[in-house]
């Protein structure tokens, strides 16, 4: 159970669950660099970002359960991305007939993870080299503290009980930008032997890996400082739930 499994040494169920983590990831990366570099809210942009959701869902699910199976601490990576495109995705496409409750479930799972996450940090403090499976513990503090921004994000939409114009573009586009930056840096870093020697260029990969950063970076600074959202498709405020008439 402690040993890394890999595609190589894998058999049975580790095998397919590692080939379609493998898979679903690569069609994820390709429909987030698709969906960041065409027109936002035009037919590709919707159609490739649909895509990522759905990948990246899949993607992080699976390596979630990959982590638990090989007894790392660190398995939550996987829900944490898998989190965060999903309520990105039905922050502009809210869930037919889910109601409060489901973004109360996903609020309570993001604290969730925030906290076991720092938990798991401070531990790390104390192991040789200030890490955990390979992971730094700078690295787990900086994840779990977007983690638990996200998680009072959630707590601020449902206490406004409406969000709209700017407010609903950023999150929707800080929460897939990080979900891509989530992959693109687990992929081009993590995971760098895999990359053939021939197009193995650190810098190249450096940027690829942190470009999704870059950029959300730049959308929070037009979006949320400038109130620039000119080209962009706004999206009208999500009504709040009707509550039945007591009289």
């Amino acid at each position: 159970m402690g040993d890394r499994v890999t595609l190589a040494t894998a058999t049975g169920l580790p095998f397919v669950a590692l080939a379609f983590h493998v898979a679903t990831a690569g069609l994820a990366l390709a429909a987030g660099f698709i969906a960041i570099a065409v027109r936002k809210g035009g037919v590709w942009h919707r159609r490739s970002g649909l895509v990522f959701v759905y990948a990246m869902v899949a993607s992080g699910i699976v390596a979630s359960a990959i982590s638990a199976y090989e007894g790392k601490s660190t398995w939550g990576g996987g829900v944490l991305a898998a989190y965060l495109v999903f309520t990105a995705w039905i922050t502009v496409k809210p869930l037919p007939g889910a109601g409060r409750r489901v973004d109360i479930a996903l609020m309570s799972l993001a604290f969730a993870l925030g906290t076991a996450g720092y938990i798991i940090a401070f531990t790390a403090l104390g192991r040789p080299g200030r890490q955990i499976d390979g992971v730094p513990a700078g690295m787990m503090f900086f994840m779990n503290t977007i983690t638990l921004l996200a998680a009072i994000g959630d707590a601020r939409m449902l206490r406004a009980r409406a969000i709209g114009g700017a407010r609903r573009l950023a999150r929707h586009l800080w929460r897939m930008s990080f979900g891509l930056f989530i992959a693109s840096g687990s992929f081009f870093l993590g995971q760098m032997k895999f990359i053939p020697q021939p197009i193995r260029i650190l810098p190249l990969i450096v940027v690829a890996a942190v470009s999704p950063l870059v950029l959300l970076l730049y959308w929070m600074w037009r979006i949320r400082l400038r109130h620039n959202l000119r080209g962009l498709m706004t999206a009208t405020p999500i009504a709040p739930p009707r509550v039945p008439s007591t009289s």
